[in-house]
Protein backbone atom coordinates (compact mmCIF):
# COMPACT_ATOMS: atom_id res chain seq x y z
CA UNK A 1 0.00 0.00 0.00
CA UNK A 2 1.45 3.56 -1.18
CA UNK A 3 1.22 6.26 1.76
CA UNK A 4 0.64 9.97 0.94
CA UNK A 5 1.99 12.25 3.09
CA UNK A 6 0.40 15.82 3.31
CA UNK A 7 3.69 17.98 2.89
CA UNK A 8 2.19 20.75 5.11
CA UNK A 9 1.53 18.92 8.09
CA UNK A 10 3.65 15.65 7.20
CA UNK A 11 0.60 13.35 8.37
CA UNK A 12 -0.98 11.10 5.97
CA UNK A 13 -3.30 11.94 3.63
CA UNK A 14 -4.01 8.71 2.00
CA UNK A 15 -3.19 5.63 0.69
CA UNK A 16 -3.22 3.98 -2.64
CA UNK A 17 -3.21 0.17 -3.81
CA UNK A 18 -0.25 -0.66 -5.42
CA UNK A 19 0.29 -1.78 -8.78
CA UNK A 20 1.67 -5.98 -8.51
CA UNK A 21 5.06 -5.79 -10.97
CA UNK A 22 3.65 -8.56 -12.06
CA UNK A 23 0.36 -7.14 -13.13
CA UNK A 24 1.41 -4.62 -15.43
CA UNK A 25 1.66 -6.87 -18.94
CA UNK A 26 -1.77 -8.16 -18.12
CA UNK A 27 -2.63 -4.95 -17.72
CA UNK A 28 -1.32 -3.84 -20.65
CA UNK A 29 -3.40 -6.53 -22.48
CA UNK A 30 -6.31 -5.81 -21.38
CA UNK A 31 -6.23 -2.49 -22.04
CA UNK A 32 -4.66 -2.98 -25.63
CA UNK A 33 -7.67 -4.91 -26.24
CA UNK A 34 -10.62 -2.86 -24.79
CA UNK A 35 -12.09 -0.72 -27.68
CA UNK A 36 -14.28 2.25 -27.85
CA UNK A 37 -17.90 0.93 -28.85
CA UNK A 38 -18.93 4.61 -29.17
CA UNK A 39 -18.07 7.10 -31.53
CA UNK A 40 -16.97 10.87 -31.14
CA UNK A 41 -19.80 12.38 -30.63
CA UNK A 42 -20.83 10.02 -27.84
CA UNK A 43 -17.33 10.62 -26.32
CA UNK A 44 -17.95 14.67 -25.93
CA UNK A 45 -20.87 13.75 -24.50
CA UNK A 46 -19.08 11.97 -21.89
CA UNK A 47 -16.12 14.78 -21.12
CA UNK A 48 -19.08 17.28 -21.53
CA UNK A 49 -21.14 15.29 -18.46
CA UNK A 50 -17.79 15.60 -16.54
CA UNK A 51 -17.18 18.87 -16.93
CA UNK A 52 -20.82 19.92 -16.66
CA UNK A 53 -20.74 17.73 -12.80
CA UNK A 54 -17.67 19.60 -11.94
CA UNK A 55 -18.34 23.12 -12.62
CA UNK A 56 -21.96 22.91 -11.19
CA UNK A 57 -22.31 20.76 -8.23
CA UNK A 58 -21.90 22.37 -5.00
CA UNK A 59 -18.91 21.41 -3.35
CA UNK A 60 -17.21 19.37 -5.92
CA UNK A 61 -14.44 22.13 -6.83
CA UNK A 62 -13.61 22.42 -3.77
CA UNK A 63 -13.07 18.77 -3.29
CA UNK A 64 -11.41 18.33 -6.42
CA UNK A 65 -9.16 21.43 -4.90
CA UNK A 66 -8.45 19.83 -1.29
CA UNK A 67 -7.18 16.35 -2.57
CA UNK A 68 -4.84 18.38 -4.61
CA UNK A 69 -3.69 20.51 -1.84
CA UNK A 70 -4.04 17.46 1.02
CA UNK A 71 -1.11 15.77 -0.86
CA UNK A 72 0.88 18.65 -3.23
CA UNK A 73 1.03 21.00 0.05
CA UNK A 74 -0.26 23.69 -2.92
CA UNK A 75 -2.37 26.48 -1.83
CA UNK A 76 -6.41 26.29 -2.53
CA UNK A 77 -6.15 29.34 -4.29
CA UNK A 78 -3.93 27.65 -6.89
CA UNK A 79 -5.38 24.26 -6.65
CA UNK A 80 -8.82 25.86 -6.91
CA UNK A 81 -7.52 27.14 -9.82
CA UNK A 82 -6.20 24.20 -11.43
CA UNK A 83 -9.51 22.42 -11.13
CA UNK A 84 -10.83 25.40 -13.46
CA UNK A 85 -8.50 24.69 -15.88
CA UNK A 86 -9.31 20.76 -15.72
CA UNK A 87 -12.68 21.55 -16.27
CA UNK A 88 -11.60 24.05 -19.65
CA UNK A 89 -9.36 21.31 -20.96
CA UNK A 90 -12.31 18.49 -20.63
CA UNK A 91 -14.23 21.43 -22.94
CA UNK A 92 -11.73 21.77 -25.21
CA UNK A 93 -11.65 17.75 -25.41
CA UNK A 94 -15.21 17.47 -26.13
CA UNK A 95 -14.84 20.13 -28.68
CA UNK A 96 -12.48 18.18 -30.73
CA UNK A 97 -13.76 14.21 -30.25
CA UNK A 98 -17.06 15.75 -32.11
CA UNK A 99 -14.86 16.39 -35.35
CA UNK A 100 -12.05 14.08 -34.81
CA UNK A 101 -14.27 11.57 -36.79
CA UNK A 102 -14.69 13.75 -39.87
CA UNK A 103 -13.44 12.41 -43.11
CA UNK A 104 -9.87 14.39 -44.30
CA UNK A 105 -9.66 13.40 -47.72
CA UNK A 106 -10.57 16.34 -49.18
CA UNK A 107 -7.52 18.30 -47.77
CA UNK A 108 -5.36 16.05 -49.00
CA UNK A 109 -6.41 16.03 -53.05
CA UNK A 110 -3.83 18.11 -54.73
CA UNK A 111 -6.38 18.29 -58.29
CA UNK A 112 -8.29 16.36 -60.42
CA UNK A 113 -11.94 15.36 -59.53
CA UNK A 114 -12.78 13.64 -56.74
CA UNK A 115 -14.04 10.85 -59.04
CA UNK A 116 -11.09 10.28 -60.73
CA UNK A 117 -9.40 6.98 -60.91
CA UNK A 118 -7.48 6.16 -58.52
CA UNK A 119 -9.59 7.51 -55.54
CA UNK A 120 -7.93 8.34 -52.27
CA UNK A 121 -9.58 7.83 -49.10
CA UNK A 122 -7.58 8.51 -46.36
CA UNK A 123 -8.44 6.89 -42.64
CA UNK A 124 -7.86 8.24 -39.34
CA UNK A 125 -7.98 5.52 -36.67
CA UNK A 126 -7.05 5.56 -32.90
CA UNK A 127 -4.10 4.30 -31.95
CA UNK A 128 -4.63 0.75 -29.76
CA UNK A 129 -2.90 1.66 -26.47
CA UNK A 130 -1.39 4.83 -25.04
CA UNK A 131 1.21 5.57 -21.86
CA UNK A 132 0.42 8.68 -19.86
CA UNK A 133 3.32 9.60 -17.19
CA UNK A 134 2.93 12.70 -15.28
CA UNK A 135 4.54 14.83 -12.85
CA UNK A 136 3.53 16.02 -9.05
CA UNK A 137 2.94 19.44 -10.00
CA UNK A 138 -0.72 20.54 -11.45
CA UNK A 139 -1.10 16.66 -10.32
CA UNK A 140 -5.10 16.74 -11.89
CA UNK A 141 -4.81 18.84 -14.99
CA UNK A 142 -1.08 17.30 -16.07
CA UNK A 143 -3.43 14.37 -16.04
CA UNK A 144 -6.23 15.87 -17.91
CA UNK A 145 -3.83 16.90 -20.52
CA UNK A 146 -2.88 12.97 -21.03
CA UNK A 147 -6.01 11.28 -20.52
CA UNK A 148 -8.81 13.61 -22.23
CA UNK A 149 -6.79 13.46 -25.34
CA UNK A 150 -7.18 9.60 -25.36
CA UNK A 151 -10.42 9.73 -25.11
CA UNK A 152 -11.15 12.72 -27.60
CA UNK A 153 -9.22 10.54 -29.98
CA UNK A 154 -11.10 7.24 -28.63
CA UNK A 155 -7.66 5.17 -27.64
CA UNK A 156 -6.96 3.24 -24.19
CA UNK A 157 -4.30 4.55 -22.03
CA UNK A 158 -2.54 3.41 -18.95
CA UNK A 159 -1.59 6.27 -16.64
CA UNK A 160 1.53 6.28 -13.84
CA UNK A 161 0.68 9.34 -11.69
CA UNK A 162 4.02 10.28 -9.96
CA UNK A 163 4.14 8.46 -6.83
CA UNK A 164 3.78 11.78 -4.53
CA UNK A 165 0.31 13.13 -6.12
CA UNK A 166 -1.83 9.92 -6.99
CA UNK A 167 -4.90 11.10 -5.23
CA UNK A 168 -5.67 13.01 -8.01
CA UNK A 169 -6.17 10.82 -10.70
CA UNK A 170 -7.77 8.46 -8.64
CA UNK A 171 -10.50 10.95 -7.96
CA UNK A 172 -10.71 12.38 -11.77
CA UNK A 173 -10.87 8.76 -13.11
CA UNK A 174 -13.81 8.17 -10.69
CA UNK A 175 -15.34 11.39 -12.30
CA UNK A 176 -14.80 10.12 -15.39
CA UNK A 177 -16.04 6.54 -15.08
CA UNK A 178 -19.09 8.23 -13.33
CA UNK A 179 -19.66 10.40 -16.47
CA UNK A 180 -19.84 7.18 -18.27
CA UNK A 181 -16.08 6.34 -19.46
CA UNK A 182 -16.25 2.74 -19.97
CA UNK A 183 -13.51 0.72 -18.17
CA UNK A 184 -10.77 -0.22 -18.59
CA UNK A 185 -10.16 2.53 -21.17
CA UNK A 186 -8.33 4.30 -18.55
CA UNK A 187 -5.98 2.76 -15.88
CA UNK A 188 -3.98 3.84 -13.69
CA UNK A 189 -0.95 1.97 -12.38
CA UNK A 190 2.02 2.80 -9.35
CA UNK A 191 4.36 0.89 -7.62
CA UNK A 192 7.15 2.21 -5.48
CA UNK A 193 9.77 1.06 -7.90
CA UNK A 194 9.59 3.37 -10.45
CA UNK A 195 12.17 2.27 -12.56
CA UNK A 196 10.93 -1.08 -13.30
CA UNK A 197 7.48 0.03 -13.53
CA UNK A 198 8.76 2.62 -15.86
CA UNK A 199 10.58 -0.05 -17.74
CA UNK A 200 7.50 -2.50 -18.10
CA UNK A 201 5.28 0.22 -19.49
CA UNK A 202 7.54 2.24 -21.89
CA UNK A 203 9.01 -1.10 -23.52
CA UNK A 204 6.18 -3.80 -24.09
CA UNK A 205 5.44 -3.97 -27.38
CA UNK A 206 1.67 -3.34 -27.31
CA UNK A 207 1.93 0.27 -26.78
CA UNK A 208 2.08 3.01 -29.76
CA UNK A 209 2.84 5.71 -27.86
CA UNK A 210 4.38 7.07 -24.87
CA UNK A 211 3.72 10.72 -23.40
CA UNK A 212 5.73 12.19 -20.75
CA UNK A 213 5.78 15.21 -18.90
CA UNK A 214 8.78 15.63 -15.65
CA UNK A 215 11.95 16.42 -16.69
CA UNK A 216 14.96 16.93 -19.00
CA UNK A 217 16.89 14.07 -17.60
CA UNK A 218 13.92 11.33 -16.91
CA UNK A 219 12.87 11.72 -20.34
CA UNK A 220 16.22 11.26 -21.95
CA UNK A 221 16.30 8.04 -19.91
CA UNK A 222 13.13 7.05 -20.77
CA UNK A 223 13.68 7.43 -24.73
CA UNK A 224 16.95 5.53 -23.81
CA UNK A 225 14.82 2.98 -22.17
CA UNK A 226 12.54 2.79 -25.21
CA UNK A 227 15.55 2.39 -27.10
CA UNK A 228 17.23 -0.41 -25.43
CA UNK A 229 13.76 -1.92 -24.86
CA UNK A 230 13.36 -2.70 -28.87
CA UNK A 231 10.51 0.16 -29.02
CA UNK A 232 12.98 2.63 -30.61
CA UNK A 233 10.25 3.53 -33.24
CA UNK A 234 7.54 3.97 -31.25
CA UNK A 235 6.28 7.25 -31.12
CA UNK A 236 8.15 9.33 -27.62
CA UNK A 237 6.34 12.90 -26.82
CA UNK A 238 8.06 14.81 -24.08
CA UNK A 239 7.44 17.96 -22.21
CA UNK A 240 10.25 18.23 -20.42
CA UNK A 241 12.09 21.44 -17.89
CA UNK A 242 12.60 25.13 -18.51
CA UNK A 243 14.28 27.93 -17.77
CA UNK A 244 11.97 30.89 -18.86
CA UNK A 245 13.55 34.41 -19.50
CA UNK A 246 11.49 37.52 -18.67
CA UNK A 247 13.02 40.23 -20.13
CA UNK A 248 12.41 43.59 -19.11
CA UNK A 249 12.49 46.76 -21.48
CA UNK A 250 13.37 50.16 -21.03
CA UNK A 251 10.27 51.49 -21.65
CA UNK A 252 8.37 48.78 -20.08
CA UNK A 253 4.89 49.00 -17.18
CA UNK A 254 6.89 49.10 -13.89
CA UNK A 255 3.78 48.03 -12.15
CA UNK A 256 2.99 45.05 -14.60
CA UNK A 257 6.32 43.75 -14.72
CA UNK A 258 6.29 43.56 -11.14
CA UNK A 259 2.76 41.64 -10.92
CA UNK A 260 4.11 39.35 -13.51
CA UNK A 261 7.04 38.40 -11.96
CA UNK A 262 5.39 37.59 -8.93
CA UNK A 263 2.84 35.52 -10.85
CA UNK A 264 5.50 34.00 -12.69
CA UNK A 265 8.11 33.06 -10.22
CA UNK A 266 5.99 32.63 -6.93
CA UNK A 267 2.62 31.11 -8.38
CA UNK A 268 2.44 27.02 -7.79
CA UNK A 269 4.77 27.44 -5.71
CA UNK A 270 6.91 28.30 -8.61
CA UNK A 271 6.56 24.38 -9.30
CA UNK A 272 6.11 25.23 -13.04
CA UNK A 273 7.87 23.98 -15.95
CA UNK A 274 7.06 27.62 -17.26
CA UNK A 275 7.98 29.26 -14.19
CA UNK A 276 9.86 32.19 -14.44
CA UNK A 277 13.60 31.04 -13.83
CA UNK A 278 15.54 34.53 -15.06
CA UNK A 279 14.73 37.79 -15.37
CA UNK A 280 16.34 39.48 -17.40
CA UNK A 281 16.21 43.63 -16.83
CA UNK A 282 17.54 46.21 -18.24
CA UNK A 283 20.20 48.52 -16.55
CA UNK A 284 18.64 51.61 -17.02
CA UNK A 285 15.23 50.31 -15.14
CA UNK A 286 16.80 47.81 -12.85
CA UNK A 287 17.00 49.43 -9.54
CA UNK A 288 13.25 50.94 -10.07
CA UNK A 289 12.28 47.28 -11.00
CA UNK A 290 13.36 45.61 -8.63
CA UNK A 291 12.50 47.86 -5.72
CA UNK A 292 8.84 47.15 -7.07
CA UNK A 293 9.17 43.73 -7.19
CA UNK A 294 10.17 43.47 -4.19
CA UNK A 295 7.64 45.44 -2.93
CA UNK A 296 5.02 42.94 -4.50
CA UNK A 297 6.42 40.16 -3.22
CA UNK A 298 6.02 41.20 0.30
CA UNK A 299 2.08 41.37 -0.30
CA UNK A 300 2.30 37.25 -1.15
CA UNK A 301 1.15 35.48 2.30
CA UNK A 302 2.57 32.25 2.24
CA UNK A 303 1.66 29.19 4.83
CA UNK A 304 -0.62 27.23 5.76
CA UNK A 305 -2.60 25.88 2.51
CA UNK A 306 -5.94 25.57 3.81
CA UNK A 307 -6.34 29.54 4.71
CA UNK A 308 -8.33 31.13 2.00
CA UNK A 309 -6.10 33.89 1.90
CA UNK A 310 -2.40 32.01 1.56
CA UNK A 311 -1.72 32.61 -1.87
CA UNK A 312 1.49 30.36 -1.53
CA UNK A 313 1.80 26.70 0.09
CA UNK A 314 4.42 24.44 0.62
CA UNK A 315 6.90 22.96 -2.28
CA UNK A 316 6.11 19.09 -2.50
CA UNK A 317 8.48 17.71 0.39
CA UNK A 318 11.39 18.95 2.66
CA UNK A 319 13.84 17.22 0.26
CA UNK A 320 13.20 19.92 -2.42
CA UNK A 321 12.76 22.77 -0.04
CA UNK A 322 16.55 22.23 0.63
CA UNK A 323 17.74 21.89 -2.63
CA UNK A 324 16.02 25.29 -3.44
CA UNK A 325 17.82 26.61 -0.45
CA UNK A 326 20.91 25.52 -1.43
CA UNK A 327 20.87 26.69 -4.53
CA UNK A 328 19.99 29.91 -3.58
CA UNK A 329 22.80 29.87 -1.41
CA UNK A 330 25.54 28.75 -3.77
CA UNK A 331 24.27 31.96 -6.03
CA UNK A 332 24.98 34.27 -2.77
CA UNK A 333 28.23 32.94 -2.53
CA UNK A 334 29.28 33.29 -6.43
CA UNK A 335 28.28 37.25 -5.64
CA UNK A 336 24.17 37.75 -5.67
CA UNK A 337 22.71 39.80 -3.38
CA UNK A 338 19.68 38.34 -1.15
CA UNK A 339 16.42 40.87 -1.42
CA UNK A 340 13.96 39.20 -0.20
CA UNK A 341 13.27 35.70 1.42
CA UNK A 342 15.53 32.22 1.76
CA UNK A 343 13.89 31.13 4.95
CA UNK A 344 12.74 27.54 5.11
CA UNK A 345 10.23 25.79 7.50
CA UNK A 346 10.02 21.63 6.69
CA UNK A 347 8.64 21.99 2.98
CA UNK A 348 7.61 25.44 3.16
CA UNK A 349 10.08 28.08 0.95
CA UNK A 350 9.60 31.56 1.47
CA UNK A 351 9.53 33.74 -2.03
CA UNK A 352 12.78 34.66 -2.74
CA UNK A 353 14.33 37.65 -4.63
CA UNK A 354 17.83 37.82 -5.64
CA UNK A 355 19.59 40.62 -7.79
CA UNK A 356 23.17 41.02 -9.72
CA UNK A 357 22.76 37.29 -10.72
CA UNK A 358 25.47 35.56 -12.85
CA UNK A 359 24.02 33.94 -16.07
CA UNK A 360 26.65 30.66 -15.03
CA UNK A 361 25.55 30.05 -11.95
CA UNK A 362 23.99 26.69 -11.19
CA UNK A 363 20.28 28.25 -9.82
CA UNK A 364 19.68 29.01 -13.60
CA UNK A 365 21.50 26.86 -15.72
CA UNK A 366 19.47 24.05 -14.26
CA UNK A 367 16.09 23.90 -13.38
CA UNK A 368 15.01 25.05 -10.08
CA UNK A 369 11.80 24.21 -8.89
CA UNK A 370 10.88 26.59 -6.27
CA UNK A 371 9.58 30.02 -5.86
CA UNK A 372 13.05 32.09 -6.37
CA UNK A 373 12.89 35.31 -8.59
CA UNK A 374 16.73 35.59 -9.98
CA UNK A 375 17.32 38.48 -11.58
CA UNK A 376 20.10 39.34 -13.92
CA UNK A 377 21.10 42.71 -15.35
CA UNK A 378 21.87 43.38 -19.01
CA UNK A 379 23.39 46.59 -20.94
CA UNK A 380 20.48 46.74 -23.49
CA UNK A 381 17.99 44.82 -25.46
CA UNK A 382 20.66 42.78 -27.76
CA UNK A 383 22.61 41.83 -24.46
CA UNK A 384 19.16 40.66 -23.14
CA UNK A 385 18.20 38.38 -25.88
CA UNK A 386 21.85 36.55 -25.93
CA UNK A 387 21.29 35.84 -22.66
CA UNK A 388 17.82 34.56 -22.76
CA UNK A 389 18.39 32.45 -25.31
CA UNK A 390 21.64 30.58 -23.51
CA UNK A 391 20.17 27.78 -22.11
CA UNK A 392 19.57 24.28 -22.66
CA UNK A 393 16.33 24.89 -22.10
CA UNK A 394 13.63 26.23 -24.90
CA UNK A 395 10.34 25.91 -23.19
CA UNK A 396 8.73 29.47 -22.45
CA UNK A 397 9.77 33.01 -22.76
CA UNK A 398 8.09 36.25 -21.89
CA UNK A 399 8.65 40.46 -22.71
CA UNK A 400 7.18 43.56 -20.63
CA UNK A 401 7.61 46.65 -23.39
CA UNK A 402 5.03 49.17 -24.69
CA UNK A 403 6.20 48.69 -28.18
CA UNK A 404 5.25 46.12 -30.40
CA UNK A 405 7.76 45.65 -32.44
CA UNK A 406 10.51 45.41 -29.69
CA UNK A 407 8.06 42.73 -29.04
CA UNK A 408 8.06 40.69 -32.09
CA UNK A 409 12.10 41.31 -32.43
CA UNK A 410 11.86 39.25 -29.13
CA UNK A 411 9.25 36.43 -30.48
CA UNK A 412 11.32 36.08 -33.24
CA UNK A 413 14.78 35.94 -31.49
CA UNK A 414 14.17 34.05 -28.30
CA UNK A 415 14.02 30.07 -29.27
CA UNK A 416 11.02 28.90 -27.61
CA UNK A 417 7.96 27.11 -27.74
CA UNK A 418 5.90 29.83 -26.61
CA UNK A 419 6.12 33.51 -25.95
CA UNK A 420 4.01 35.78 -24.38
CA UNK A 421 4.09 39.81 -25.01
CA UNK A 422 3.37 41.94 -21.52
CA UNK A 423 2.07 38.38 -20.05
CA UNK A 424 3.90 35.39 -18.05
CA UNK A 425 5.59 32.60 -19.84
CA UNK A 426 3.19 30.22 -18.35
CA UNK A 427 0.13 31.60 -20.12
CA UNK A 428 -1.38 28.90 -22.02
CA UNK A 429 -4.92 28.27 -23.46
CA UNK A 430 -6.00 24.14 -22.98
CA UNK A 431 -6.09 23.38 -26.77
CA UNK A 432 -3.45 25.50 -28.33
CA UNK A 433 -0.11 23.68 -29.42
CA UNK A 434 2.41 23.22 -26.49
CA UNK A 435 5.89 22.40 -26.16
CA UNK A 436 9.33 23.02 -26.20
CA UNK A 437 12.86 22.91 -27.99
CA UNK A 438 16.66 21.77 -26.96
CA UNK A 439 16.02 20.64 -23.14
CA UNK A 440 12.22 20.95 -23.16
CA UNK A 441 11.30 18.23 -25.67
CA UNK A 442 11.96 17.27 -29.22
CA UNK A 443 9.58 19.79 -30.96
CA UNK A 444 6.60 17.72 -30.85
CA UNK A 445 3.58 19.84 -29.29
CA UNK A 446 1.09 19.08 -26.39
CA UNK A 447 -2.09 20.81 -26.56
CA UNK A 448 -5.76 19.12 -26.67
CA UNK A 449 -6.09 19.30 -30.66
CA UNK A 450 -2.35 18.14 -31.50
CA UNK A 451 -1.68 16.01 -28.88
CA UNK A 452 -5.55 14.11 -29.83
CA UNK A 453 -4.35 13.79 -33.59
CA UNK A 454 -1.20 12.34 -32.24
CA UNK A 455 -2.78 9.30 -30.78
CA UNK A 456 -4.41 8.40 -34.02
CA UNK A 457 -2.73 6.71 -36.79
CA UNK A 458 -2.77 7.56 -40.55
CA UNK A 459 -4.01 4.90 -43.36
CA UNK A 460 -4.03 5.75 -47.09
CA UNK A 461 -6.39 4.03 -49.48
CA UNK A 462 -6.06 3.91 -53.48
CA UNK A 463 -8.94 2.43 -55.27
CA UNK A 464 -7.88 1.81 -58.43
Amino acid sequence: MLEIKNPYTGISCGTMPETLLDQIEEILRIAYKTRYSIDGTERARILRTFAKRLSSEVGLKETCAKTITDESGLSLKDTLYEVERVIQTAEAAAHVAERIDQDTTEQYRTGGSSSDRPTLKVINEPLDLVIGITPFNHPMNQVAHKVFPAIAAGTSIVLKPSEKTPLSALLLQKLLVEAGLPEHLFTIVINKNIPETVRLLVTNPLVDLVSFTGSRDVGIHIAQTMANGGNSLKRFLPELGGSSPFIIHNDADLALAALLACRGCFKNSGQRCTAIRRIIVLEAIADEFTKRFVDEAKKIKYGDPYLPTTDMGTLINEDAARRVEARVEAAIRDGATLLLGNERQGALYAPTILDHVSPASELIRHETFGPVGPIIRARDLDQALSIANDSDYALAGAIVTRSRETALRAARTVIVGQFSWNGIPGYRTEAAPFGGFKGSGNGQKEGIILATEGMQKIRTFYEH
